[in-house]
């Protein structure tokens, strides 16, 4: 009876090695070959202030420029969860405060995960600057703009901030 199931064990075993086998074989010249595909390796960004500033620059071009859902890739779970992308992009884009230069005039790094970012805004059309604060948070390895909570509230209720 034992050999019963060794024989049974080796009818199953050695076709499945075979087919597996044949399936890594190397198929010479297939457009499908993984040897040329390219290798990417993902990396988290580093922890520091200036990586915070880079992101916060970036969302800030994003807003000076119109780009409404390049800004809003870059916010925070928690941001997004405030409202939708859609719902976001339809909004800001009757916003026309938005637009115009912003310069960040300060950083501060309180901790690991958390950066400050002070800006200035001028509108476009305008020589008034105002100013505003904003933080960028490390979540899952990259660094993510919060936009701050008046604007947040603003855009809950379907208002520009």
């Amino acid at each position: 009876m034992t050999r019963t199931y060794r024989g049974l064990a080796l009818a199953i075993a050695v076709p499945l090695v075979l087919v597996a086998a044949a399936g890594c074989s190397d198929k010479g010249g297939d457009d499908n070959s993984a040897s040329d595909r390219p290798t990417v390796e993902v990396t988290a960004q580093p922890q520091d202030a200036q990586s915070a500033q880079v992101t916060a620059e970036q969302v800030l071009d994003n807003l000076s420029g119109g780009d409404w859902a390049g800004a809003y890739d870059l916010w925070t779970d928690s941001a997004k969860s405030a409202i939708g992308k859609d719902a976001y992009i339809d909004l800001v884009s009757t916003c026309t405060g938005l637009q115009g230069d912003y310069q960040v005039t300060a950083v501060a790094q309180p901790d690991a995960t958390t950066t400050t970012i002070k800006w200035t805004h001028t509108p476009a059309g305008t020589t008034t600057s105002q100013t505003g604060q904003s933080t960028v948070k490390y979540e899952n390895g990259a660094w993510r703009f919060e936009p701050d909570q008046a604007a947040l509230a603003a855009y809950k209720q379907n208002k520009c901030p």
